[in-house]
C-alpha cells in the first residue's frame, strides 16, 4: 500500500496564521500579509489538497484573524468557518493571540480545547493564557492534562497542538515562544510526546527534536510563498511536508494561456484585475484572457443549448441583428492588454465545421484556443465509444486545422461524457498537433489529463501550454498540479524548454 492508501496512517492538513480580514472594522497594518484573501486562501489550499489525497483532519493554527477585537469579526470568522467545513474533514482549532477570545472562535468553528481521538492517536489542543503585550503561557491544568492523557491511554501516541512555539528559542523583541517553554518541554518528554506542533512564527521552522520530542512550526498561510503543511503519521514516526501556493515562476518563466472572464456565463466571480493581481501574487510572468466565443455571441440559452451546433447561420445572424457582446469584449479588453496581459479566445466548431469566430472579427487577438466541448454529429450519449472515438478524432482534425494556436484541455469530453479515454488516439492527435503547429494544454478545470498523451506529444516535438482555465478568481495560477504532470516525462533542466511561449504583441 502507499502511505495515502494505509488505512492506519493519521494525515492531517495545518494551515496556520491566516489573519483574514473582510468584514471586520480593521485595516491589516502589515502589508505583507495577504489579509483580505483569507477564505481565498482556503479555496486554494482547498483545491490543493483534493488533488494530493484526502486527510482525516484539518487543523487550524490560530491567528485565522487579524483582529479579533475588531467590530464585525465574528463575520470573517464565520466566513472561514464554512469555507474550512467544505474540506469535508473534521476541523481542529487552536485559538492564537490575534482571534480574540478562544470561547467564541471555538464556538463558531464547533470544536473544543483537550483531547481529540484520531485513528489510535491523541491530539491535544490548548488555549494559552495571553497577556495584554502578547506574552503567552501554559496554565498548570493544561499541563496535567496530558499527564492524564497519557496515563490513561498510554498507547495511542499523543501529538500536543498550540499556536505559540515551544522550541527552538525565537530571538526577538516580539514574544514569539510560551514563557513557560521550558516547563512544557519538560511535560513533553516525561510524557513521550510524539511530535510538538505551533504556529505564530511565520516564517515557520522545520522540525527540531529535543530529548525525544520534535517540535514543528508551521509557516504562515497570509505570507508568500502562502504556505500549508501535510503531516502524514503512522504510530510513533512522522513526516511533514510544506506546500506553498505560490508557484516557483523564478525558475523559469510560468504563462496562464487560459484565463475567463466576467464575459463568461460560466464566471464564478472573477474579473480581469482580480485576475491579473492573483497572477502577479502567485507568481505568473503573464496571464491571457481567452473567453468563450460562442458566449460572446450568443444568449446563454442558444449556447449552453449547442444552438450553433445544428444552424451554422446563427452566429452571424446574432450580429447582424446588433446583439452578441463580442465588440464590448474586444474594446474593454484592449485596455487591459500589456507586457504581462494578452487578450484572445477560445473557439470550437459551428454546425458547419467552421470556428464560432466571423472572419471580420479574426484578427487582433493574441491567441486562438481551440476546443472540442462536444460532437457535432450525434448526440454523445447515444453513440458507441468507436464512434465517440471517431467523431472526436473528426472534430479535432477540424478544428486543429482552422489556424489556433492551443488545442484546450484534450480529451477531457471523454471525461466528462464518463466515458472512457481512448488512448489509442494518444499517438494520432500528438502527430496531428506536430503537423499543424500546436500546442496541447495540460488543464485540470474538470479534468485529469494523462500524463501519456503529453509524453507522445513532447516525442513529436509539441509544445505544451498551461492552462488554469480559471472561472473563479482563485483557480488563477494553480500550476501544482500541472507542474507534476510534467515532470513525470522530463527533468526539471528540461522544462522550460517544453513550455509553450508566445511572443509579446507590441
Amino acid at each position: 500500500m502507499t502511505r495515502r492508501e494505509d488505512p492506519r496512517a493519521l494525515e492531517l492538513l495545518l494551515i496556520a496564521d491566516v489573519h483574514y480580514v473582510r468584514k471586520a472594522d480593521h485595516v491589516c497594518p502589515i502589508p505583507e500579509r495577504q489579509a483580505a484573501l483569507g477564505r481565498e486562501l482556503l479555496q486554494r489550499t482547498r483545491l490543493r489538497v483534493a488533488r494530493g489525497g484526502p486527510v482525516d483532519a484539518v487543523v487550524l493554527m490560530g491567528d485565522l484573524v487579524d483582529n479579533g477585537e475588531a467590530p464585525g469579526v465574528e463575520k470573517d470568522l464565520q466566513a472561514l468557518a464554512d469555507e474550512v467545513r467544505k474540506f469535508e474533514a473534521p476541523v481542529i482549532v487552536v485559538p492564537g493571540n490575534h482571534d480574540g477570545s478562544a470561547d467564541r472562535m471555538l464556538s463558531i468553528f464547533g470544536d473544543h480545547t483537550g483531547v481529540h481521538r484520531l485513528k489510535g492517536h491523541q491530539l491535544i489542543t490548548f488555549a494559552d493564557a495571553y497577556q495584554a503585550n502578547d506574552e503567552a503561557a501554559r496554565f498548570a491544568a493544561d499541563l496535567e492534562l496530558v499527564v492524564a492523557a497519557a496515563r490513561e491511554r498510554p498507547d495511542e501516541p499523543l501529538i500536543a497542538l498550540q499556536h505559540n512555539p515551544i522550541h527552538p528559542k525565537i530571538e526577538s523583541t516580539y514574544p514569539f515562544n510560551l514563557t513557560n517553554a521550558a516547563e512544557v518541554m519538560r511535560a513533553y518528554e516525561a510524557t513521550n510526546v510524539m511530535l510538538s506542533i505551533s504556529a505564530h512564527y511565520h516564517p515557520g521552522l522545520a522540525p527540531e527534536a529535543v530529548n525525544g520530542v520534535p517540535y514543528l512550526t508551521c509557516p504562515a498561510l497570509c505570507e508568500a510563498p502562502m504556505r500549508f503543511v501535510r503531516v502524514s503519521v503512522k504510530g510513533r514516526t512522522f513526516t511533514a511536508r510544506g506546500e506553498p501556493l505560490a508557484m516557483p515562476g523564478k525558475a523559469f518563466p510560468l504563462i496562464d494561456y487560459h484565463a475567463h472572464t466576467h464575459y463568461a456565463y460560466c464566471a464564478d466571480n472573477v474579473c480581469p484585475q482580480a485576475s491579473i493581481d492573483r497572477a502577479e501574487r502567485f507568481g505568473l510572468q503573464r496571464i491571457y484572457f481567452t473567453e468563450h466565443a460562442g458566449q460572446l455571441y450568443l444568449s446563454p440559452d442558444d449556447y449552453w443549448g449547442g444552438a450553433f451546433r445544428r444552424d451554422a447561420a446563427l452566429i452571424a445572424r446574432e450580429r447582424g441583428a446588433g446583439r452578441g457582446r463580442m465588440h464590448c469584449y474586444r474594446e474593454e479588453m484592449a485596455s487591459w492588454r500589456s507586457a504581462r496581459v494578452g487578450v484572445g479566445l477560445e473557439v470550437e466548431l459551428d454546425a458547419n465545421g467552421e470556428l464560432t469566430l466571423l472572419d471580420e472579427d479574426r484578427e487582433g487577438w493574441d491567441v486562438l484556443i481551440g476546443a472540442v466541448h462536444a460532437l457535432r454529429s450525434f448526440c454523445d450519449a447515444s453513440a458507441t465509444d468507436a464512434e465517440a472515438a471517431r467523431g472526436f478524432m473528426d472534430e479535432t482534425e477540424r478544428v486543429v486545422s482552422l489556424g489556433i494556436d492551443i488545442l484546450a484541455h484534450p480529451f477531457r469530453i471523454f471525461r466528462r461524457s464518463s466515458r472512457g479515454v481512448p488512448t489509442d488516439l494518444y499517438e494520432p492527435v500528438a502527430q496531428l498537433l506536430a503537423a499543424h503547429g500546436v500546442a496541447a494544454e495540460v488543464n485540470y478545470h474538470t479534468n485529469e489529463p494523462d500524463p501519456r498523451f503529453f509524453e507522445r506529444c513532447l516525442a513529436h516535438g509539441v509544445k505544451i501550454a498551461l492552462g488554469s482555465d480559471a472561472h473563479g478568481r482563485w483557480e488563477v495560477g494553480e500550476f501544482h498540479p500541472h507542474l507534476t504532470l510534467l515532470r513525470q516525462i522530463v527533468s526539471e533542466e528540461e522544462l522550460p524548454h517544453v513550455l509553450y511561449g508566445r511572443p509579446v504583441r507590441s
